[in-house]
């Protein structure tokens, strides 16, 4: 009996034993379990945000060539145009030379707008794109980030819509200031040019060789030679006008405008001097454009290697 008694015993302790051993083992095991089951959801979590940035790496480095394809693109269309601009200048100074030897019917009439960029000079481009005419505007930067005839817009963009849309960008200096100093030396009158040649590079990246004296070149008196001569050494020619419609000075009504314009147009090459501030001017430009065509005159913007410009 004792025998069994302890054998008895013996077995409890030992039941106790696995028992306790079975519960520890599936305490850890279900730690361990969950521990792992977090470990996993972490591992998924990680492996998800990994996958999400590269993919916006991926769409980076895809936006990124997209740029740089589209930058080349846009480069190699600008050396294309400047270099069909060049080819058309090319022929232009050819019908010069015909036009001169009395070799064609054809003759050629260079429109100007002095003194801008203004609000206005919006409806002037309007009026050029209609007819598919380009022309050249002699721009000045003074008070021109806000318009001078509107003072809720700003000009400082013109500039570049005037080259984007294929028109000759040239020089009138920096203030255009007659009686404030531009004409004091030829120094004062340099200094001002090459202002103004830095803010139309800055604004269109175009670097202009053309350049008109404010009030014309008989405005400069003695110092015309000297100023020449600098320009020269520079690389810029200089131009003034053989045509116009009195919108410089006083100008009553559209019909004078006309009749000034319409008497004045009698060469083979005509240079024309307008103002894209003139409301007169915009009023009758188109008429101009159309008169200007039926006499046969093809209507270009100006470029440096043109006879009409003094090198």
């Amino acid at each position: 009996m004792e025998r069994n008694k302890g054998k008895n015993r013996k077995s409890i302790i030992l039941i106790t034993t696995l028992i306790l051993l079975i519960i520890i083992l599936s305490y850890f095991t279900i730690n361990c379990y969950s521990e792992y089951k977090n470990n996993l959801s972490q591992n998924k979590d990680i492996t998800s945000k990994i996958q999400v940035l590269k993919d916006e790496n991926a769409n980076i480095l895809k936006e990124k060539e997209e740029y740089i394809n589209e930058e080349n693109y846009l480069n190699s269309l600008d050396e294309e145009i400047s270099n069909l601009k060049k080819e058309v200048f090319k022929l232009a100074r050819k019908l010069e030379d015909k036009i001169l030897n009395n070799e064609t019917n054809y003759k050629i009439a260079y429109i100007t707008f002095d003194d801008g960029p203004y609000h206005s000079t919006d409806d002037v481009l309007d009026i050029l794109d209609e007819y598919k005419v380009k022309a050249t505007f002699f721009t000045i930067g003074l008070d021109k980030d806000i318009c001078y005839d509107n003072k809720n817009y700003s000009c400082a963009e013109t500039y570049k819509k005037e080259a984007d849309r294929g028109h000759t960008i040239a020089n009138h200096t920096y203030t255009h200031a007659i009686f404030r100093g531009l004409y004091n030396s030829t120094t004062s009158f340099i200094t001002d040019v090459k202002k103004q040649e830095a803010l139309i590079e800055e604004r269109t990246g175009i670097k202009t060789n053309i350049v008109r004296f404010p009030g014309g070149s008989s405005t400069a008196g003695n110092l015309k030679n000297s100023i020449t001569n600098e320009l020269r050494n520079m690389g810029y020619g200089w131009i003034d006008w053989t045509a116009g419609d009195g919108d410089g000075g006083y100008v009553p009504n559209t019909t004078v405008a006309w009749n000034n314009l319409t008497s004045q147009i009698n060469e083979n090459i005509e240079v024309i001097l307008f103002h894209d501030y003139s409301r007169a001017t915009i009023s009758i430009l188109p008429k101009a454009i159309e008169y200007l065509e039926d006499k046969n005159y093809i209507i270009l913007p100006l470029f440096y290697e043109s006879i009409k410009v003094n090198k």
